[in-house]
């Protein structure tokens, strides 16, 4: 939840953040998945500790969820390695690669890899930017044989996924609005402190 971007090596950001990821609440697949409702109007909200650090010539994170009510968590890591930097009139253009895993589930797996280009130009204390890309989503879900054999289901699947955000700095405490359309649209926020 960040525009293009090299940290310097001095650079860091941690912060909070909470994706609103839309559900149906009435689907058979939700109301066989979970023991109760722990979704809000139609949507889950996951909370998110986002850290990153400069490096030079990238900038890695890594960030941590945890599904509210739940065992379930996410965690996730990213490296953003810079195209062009940027500068008073030029936008900057970054290569982002990413990783994330489900854990807490002992009969599913579900890890995501991907690959987005971001382009962002500062304006002041605004900085808004967008990127493009493709994620892969590999699963497999374990159904235990009681009764019946043990089988496994495995699905690999590519999507693409399309962000729009901005930034808004107000010196050190920083602000970022993110949409992002992936195989849902959701909608993030992420407050966080940083040079």
């Amino acid at each position: 939840m960040e525009p293009a971007s090299a940290r310097s090596l001095l650079g860091f950001d941690i912060g909070v953040s909470a994706t609103a990821v839309p559900i149906d609440e009435t689907a058979d697949y939700w109301l066989n998945a979970v023991g109760s409702d722990f979704s809000t109007s139609g949507y889950l909200i996951v909370p998110r500790l986002v850290v990153s650090k400069g490096l030079g010539r990238a900038t890695v994170a890594a960030s941590v969820a945890r599904i509210p009510d739940t065992e379930y968590g996410v965690y996730g890591a990213s490296l953003d390695v810079p195209i062009i930097r940027g500068g008073l009139v030029t936008p900057a253009l970054t290569l982002r690669g990413s990783y994330s895993i489900l854990s807490g589930v002992e009969v599913y797996d579900l890890e995501t890899y991907g690959a987005e280009v971001f382009l962002s130009k500062g304006f002041g204390p605004l900085t808004p930017y967008a990127a493009a890309g493709m994620t892969r989503v590999s699963a497999e879900g374990r159904v235990p044989g009681e009764g019946i054999p043990r089988f496994n289901l495995v699905d690999e699947f590519d999507h693409e996924r399309f962000t729009v955000g901005v930034r808004i700095s107000m010196l050190i405490p920083k602000l970022v609005l993110e949409a992002t359309q992936g195989e849902e649209l959701t909608y993030s926020a992420k407050i966080s402190l940083g040079l």
